[in-house]
Order: C-alpha cells, then sequence, then structure tokens
C-alpha cells in the first residue's frame, strides 16, 4: 500500500458515524461499494461527488425518458453546421 492509499484509508477509518452514513448512502446511490466511492469522496468532497451522483441520475432519467438526442444526430447537425461555415468562408474569400 503506497502513501496515498495509507492516508485514504486511514481517513476513511476516521470517518464520523454521519459521514460514514453518507458515504454509505451516496455508495447506494451510484449503485456501488463505499469503498469504491471513497476514493473520490477524499479527493474531491462529498458535496462534488454527491453533486456528480445526482446530475448522472438525472441524465439517466432524461435518457429513460427519450428526453435527450441521439448522438448520431447531434454530430450530424454539427457536420451541416461546420459544411456551412466552410462554404460561407471559402465564398468570402
Amino acid at each position: 500500500m503506497n502513501s496515498r492509499q495509507k492516508k485514504q484509508a486511514e481517513a476513511l477509518a476516521a470517518l464520523s458515524t454521519a459521514d460514514r452514513a453518507r458515504l454509505e448512502r451516496l455508495a447506494e446511490l451510484a449503485e456501488v461499494t463505499a469503498e469504491y466511492l471513497w476514493p473520490d469522496v477524499w479527493l474531491y468532497g462529498f458535496d462534488d461527488v454527491e453533486e456528480g451522483i445526482q446530475a448522472d441520475l438525472e441524465a439517466e432519467a432524461e435518457i429513460a425518458a427519450g428526453m435527450t438526442l441521439p448522438n448520431e444526430e447531434v454530430m450530424a447537425h454539427i457536420r451541416s453546421l461546420l459544411d456551412r461555415h466552410a462554404k460561407r468562408k471559402r465564398r468570402a474569400g
């Protein structure tokens, strides 16, 4: 175990009861173990990790509800925009 892993393990062991419960809740939301999630929490903090998990859950819900565009459609639109821009640029000069 390197020193970074040792520090993470020590910090995990030293979590308060409330922080351990929060870690467990976030891990459950993310469908991973608390130990798997801990390095991200240790690096970025509870708030940032929770925000990321919530954003992922919202995105998954939007996808499931059909509220998103397929990647192929987005890329085709971007190619079209780039082609129009290139044609204008060639005409201008």
